[in-house]
């Protein structure tokens, strides 16, 4: 039986789909052809969703052991094998079933600013289909409603960028040399380095060179064509309930064909600035916990 010893753990909206791409390359690197299979996230029942759209989601979701243990049977002497989960960075509950199941496992961030990750997360669904509210200002007090931060953020906006609370989770339970954390400055400012440490961290050829040319699963904006726009975002369910039998490549050719003219939007300065306010004392505590200079995002002007 063979199980990972690396994994990327998040978190969302912060270049995990790239990094997918970018590590899977590697001819000493194994990872599943599906990202995000979220097995140590869905070992237990969760709370029913209400969001038929979120909850259809998680049908990719791997609870079955067994089933999760399959996803590495095409290992054929990679040194690093591993998977991409971002919402292991969006619950406490997963560091001590990782921790128990993989004691020696290697763990992997990439922290993104969280109004801006917030603010990626909504554009992207609403593009997509899967976000009806369409004012951010309903989502902010809809999510605030309800005490923050919380144990399981799963599917939120806001609750999901409280970093520090979930990181700690694993600083608790695992050795810092076995834990590398990235920022999403560093993924936009120079992947190569970053991807390059990367190989490092995982005791695979760090010469290797990936392509790079590609940026996956951007938010951008919204789609400009009405026609286009109306076609995309009201086949929500369709293409969640094709996803599965549709090969990566299509989806992928079909994603960028949809999505290839967007409009950008940007996120209202005086909420940006309150919502600035509502992470700083979670962003304070998690530059101590990672040893970086986060000031920028203590700043309202980002």
């Amino acid at each position: 039986m063979t199980l990972p010893n690396f994994l990327v753990i998040g978190a969302g909206r912060s270049g995990t789909t790239s990094l997918h791409h970018y590590l899977g390359q590697h001819p000493q690197v194994f990872l599943p052809r599906a990202k995000a299979p979220s097995h140590f996230y869905c070992l237990e029942p969760r709370p029913p969703i209400d969001d038929p759209l979120l909850r259809a989601q998680t049908r990719d979701f791997v609870a079955d052991p067994a089933a999760y243990e399959h996803l590495f049977d095409d290992v054929r002497g990679e040194t690093a094998i591993g998977e991409v989960s971002p919402v292991y960075l969006a619950t406490r509950a997963a560091a001590p079933r990782i921790s128990a199941r993989l004691p020696g496992v290697k763990l992997i961030a990439v922290l993104r600013h969280p109004v801006d990750r917030a603010w990626a997360r909504y554009v992207g669904r609403v593009r997509d289909g899967l976000e009806r509210r369409i004012d951010f200002r309903e989502v902010v007090r809809d999510e605030t409603r309800a005490a923050l931060p919380r144990d399981d953020a799963f599917g939120t906006y806001l609750a999901s960028g409280f970093l520090h609370h979930f990181l700690t989770s694993y600083f608790e339970r695992f050795p810092r040399e076995r834990i590398r954390v990235h920022l999403f400055e560093d993924l936009e400012r120079d992947p190569a380095a970053l991807v390059a440490d990367l190989f490092r961290f995982l005791g695979v050829d760090a010469a290797f060179r990936p392509d790079l040319a590609g940026r996956h699963n951007r938010s951008g904006g919204f789609i400009r064509h009405p026609v286009l726009r109306a076609l995309w975002t009201r086949s929500a369910r369709l293409r969640i309930t094709l996803r599965p039998y549709l090969p990566e490549s299509l989806r992928r050719a079909v994603f960028s064909t949809m999505t290839g003219d967007l409009v950008a939007t940007s996120l209202d300065p005086a909420l940006r600035r309150e919502l600035v306010e509502l992470f700083r004392d979670d962003t304070e505590r998690l530059q101590e916990l990672i040893g970086r200079d986060l000031s920028p995002w203590l700043s309202a002007s980002g």
